[in-house]
């Protein structure tokens, strides 16, 4: 049995895993982007083959993962570029709906 797998018995638990992440790689501690990938790298075999080491001081210079999401929903919200998928375009047009109803209730 291979090292990783090992780590992957021994810890089950998303919690556990990100706990282990945390405690070994404290930067993981300050960068969500950074953490999800070395969790990837750790514990997500089929996808940890195409994702090598990438130094932590590269990560916090490069742009934040939440900056890029936060464009593409702003984007999509504008009517740009809807999702492909009709499931995820029905659940937010739900979702907006919703938040609609919430914010008009106030």
């Amino acid at each position: 049995m291979m090292p990783e797998d090992a780590l992957r018995e021994k810890l089950r638990t998303v919690k556990d895993r990100v706990e282990w992440l945390m405690q070994t790689y404290p930067e993981t501690r300050n960068d969500d982007f950074y953490l999800y990938l070395l969790y990837v790298r750790h514990f997500e075999p089929k996808l940890s083959g195409y994702i090598k080491f990438i130094p932590f001081n590269l990560i916090k210079n490069a742009t934040r993962f939440e900056t890029i999401r936060r464009v593409r929903q702003k984007l999509q919200e504008a009517g740009l570029y809807p999702p492909t998928d009709p499931k995820i375009l029905r659940k937010r047009k739900r979702l907006a709906r919703i938040y609609q109803k919430v914010i008009t209730s106030l």
